[in-house]
Formats: C-alpha cells, structure tokens, sequence
C-alpha cells in the first residue's frame, strides 16, 4: 500500500473554478516543481489556468501507510525530496473566509458568551504550521478527528462503541492548547469539504457565562447550549465548539460538596455534563476543550473525553525549529541580511551531525532555551532584535545568534525573579 501525501490548494475568493478540472492542472503541476518537499508552500505557477484561479499550493505531510507507534514526529521525511510515483496523492480545495471571529452578544444581558466565525478563516491560517511539538500531538489529533467524524456520518451507535467527539487538551499555560484546538479546526474544515457544506467555529466565553446571582449560571449554560443546537440543527455543517479553560465550568462536585467551592458550581457542571449529554445525537459537531488544572475538574467530565492529551512545553528539536522558522522569516523581508548559503541552517539536526557552524549555534541555544513556554519562544526573536540589535536591520547570521541568546538568558532572569516574587 503507497503512503499519501496531502496536498491543499488554496483558491482566489474572487474566481470561480470547475474542481475537478483544476485537480488534473494541480497534480500536473506538481510534477513540474523540482525539488519537491513536504511542508512547502508554492504561489507560483506555470500553468495559466492555475495562475488564475489559485493563490497557493501546499505540500503538506506524508501519511504512512503503515504508522510505527513511537515513530516520532521529526522523522526522515523532513527532508525527503519526493518520488509523485510513490504516493497517492490527495488533494483539497478551499477558500478563505475574511470575517474574523465576531461577539455574539444576543443575550439580554449583551454580555458575550461566545465568538462565532466561518471556516477555514483567514485569522487561523498558518497556525497548524507554526505550532512544533516534539510529540506527533497534531498527526494524533488529525486521526482522532478524522475517525469520530468517520464514525459519526456512518451511524455508529454509541451505545455499543463510546466516543464523544470531546477533546481535553491539558498542560501548562502557554504551550499552544488553544491555538491547537483553532488550527485542528481549520484543518478539518480544510480535509472535510466533501463531507459538509457549511463549518463554523463557536468559542465559548466560560467566564461569561458565570453570574454573581445563585442559580443562574445554570441557567445561562443551558441558554447557550440552545442556540449552539439551533446551530446543529442545520445537518450539512459540522460545527467546532471549544471551551477555553474548561475548569471554570467543570470544577469537582467534590470541592463543592466540601465546601471549598461556591454551591452553585455544582448547578453548572451538571447543566454542562446534561447539555454534553444531549448533543451527542449530533453527528455534526467536535468538542474541543482545554484545561491548565486537569485536578480541578470533575471527572465525569473527563471520563467523558476521547482523547485526553498532556500539552508540554517545548523540547530542543521542537525549539530548534521554533527559532529556525522565526529566523528565516526575518531574512525573508530583510531584517536580517548579509546572509551566506553557508549560513543557512539545517531544517532539522541529527545528533551532533551538523553542516555548518550556524545550525550547531542555534541547536545550542535550543537546548538552553528549555523550560520557556512555547508563546514565550515565539517572542525571543522579536525581544532579541529590539533589545541586543537596535538597528532597523542586524548584520549577519553570527550577529542576531548572539543577540538571541542573550534574549534567552534575559527571559530566563525575567521569569527566576517572577518566581520569586510568587
């Protein structure tokens, strides 16, 4: 059995293409870009019918046929230059939407319980890309997904085989659960266009959606849950409900009845559990729910979770390619220059095996940089130019490294004296 690579083709909202006819110009294209490589982006094209109707086309990741369980996501096929014969290629067309998440502020109240947009969305694009784990978290995910939902349009009764469609991301804050949970979204909404007609993306405001009144905040659960039905009655959608810090929602019947939590938690978690509960009939909708304090939820909740995933912060290699993206990203508009091909890192070291003097000083740093959470990673370039280069552009590969490392250890300092304060 061949492997699949996946390939997704993004098309200009202002035209309007025959798909299947692009398909045929999108696979003879591919066989036209020398080299190519998984987890690259084209928007150049020779065929003018491409030209026309399509902004990009991505070569994404390779499905093995076979998958080793502890296979691990920094694989040989990082720098794999492809033979098109080997594969079965499979190939996605979608449009961006450029609405945005919107507040939908309908309650009586005019308080927002919750933030709707449109899918895919041009303010998720590219989040799946940027987020590295060293665990293969996103290829996990995908499959789950992709099964629940398999399982949902062939009408598996889940009486026999239990799953809920609910996703529990926990860990630590900063280390990309809710960008996650926005990207796996998108990337659904990108992998299932043959499936459904219409995605939407409802987040939940869990804070929203708790009253200083007794009893109420059961009540606001259950309105909102409404009109998420309304939603679901519509069957060609497939709608993605995340609940952001779902411990406010779902704190521990048993902290309640100790009395170490207000008594009306215990109305909204079970008017949470209920609603859950209810909407299971709807095969059209994927849960996606995130937690920095697992202990303090209730755990019918969590038994209720698929999938219960542990979010950590970045590792080395994870870091490595954290910080490569972000380099080459500032030499790409200029902010760095003077930049020798020799200076270009490797897109992954092995070992201690390095080409050239620049990949062995950012693996370095990488190791350095562990312990920093993965929204603090994304800042250090940016801290590292505006603090140790004050200069519109930093003059060589050798010049922002050092700097870089710098901003690691200025970070590191910044968060010991955080911690000590605490």
């Amino acid at each position: 059995m061949k492997n699949t690579l996946h390939v997704e083709v993004l098309l200009k909202t202002e035209t309007s293409a025959n798909i299947a006819n692009l398909e045929v110009a999108v696979l003879l294209e591919l066989r036209n870009i020398k080299p190519i490589i998984p987890e690259t982006i084209h928007n150049t094209f020779s065929s003018a019918e491409l030209t026309h109707f399509v902004k990009q086309i991505q070569v994404c990741e390779i499905e093995n046929a076979l998958d080793d369980e502890n296979q691990s996501f920094f694989n040989e096929t990082e720098n794999q230059i492809l033979d098109l014969d080997t594969y079965t290629i499979k190939v996605y067309f979608f449009k961006l939407d450029d609405s945005g998440l919107a507040d939908d502020a309908t309650s009586e109240d005019n308080t927002c319980k919750m933030r709707r947009c449109i899918l895919p969305n041009v303010d998720f694009c590219g989040i799946w890309d940027s987020l590295i784990f060293q665990e293969p978290v996103k290829e996990i995910l995908m499959h789950y997904a992709l099964t629940g939902m398999n399982f949902a349009r062939h009408n598996v009764d889940t009486n026999i085989i239990s799953y809920n469609r609910l996703i529990l991301l926990h860990g630590p804050p900063g280390t990309g659960k809710t960008s996650i949970c926005k990207a796996l979204a998108q990337k659904l909404s990108i992998r299932l266009s043959k499936h459904y007609k219409f995605f939407e993306f409802i987040e939940i405001n869990s804070h929203n959606l708790l009253s200083k009144y007794f009893s109420e905040s059961g009540t606001l659960v259950m309105s909102m849950f409404q009109k998420i039905r309304e939603v679901l009655e519509y069957g060609d959608s497939l709608v993605f409900i995340l609940i952001d810090e779902v411990e406010s929602l779902t704190r521990a019947r048993e902290s309640v009845l100790s009395g170490t939590e207000p008594s009306d938690s215990i109305r909204v978690v079970n008017a949470v559990l209920t609603q859950l509960d209810n909407l299971r009939k709807y095969s059209n909708v994927i849960f996606l729910t995130t937690s920095n304090v697992t202990e303090a939820i209730d755990t019918a909740f969590t038994d209720r979770a698929d999938i219960k995933m542990l979010i950590n912060p970045p590792q080395e290699l994870a870091i490595y390619t954290i910080f490569k993206a972000a380099i080459d990203e500032l030499i790409r508009v200029e902010l760095i220059v003077n930049v020798n091909e020799s200076d270009k890192f490797d897109r992954l070291p092995v070992g201690k095996e390095f080409t050239n003097s620049a990949t062995q000083q950012l693996f370095e740093i990488s190791k350095e940089s562990v312990g920093l959470s993965g929204r603090v990673l994304k800042k250090l370039t940016f801290i590292a130019h505006s603090i140790y280069i004050r200069a519109p552009q930093c003059n060589g590969i050798d010049e922002f490294l050092s700097a870089l490392l710098k901003a690691v250890r200025y970070q590191k300092r910044q968060d010991d004296s955080i911690n000590k304060v605490k």
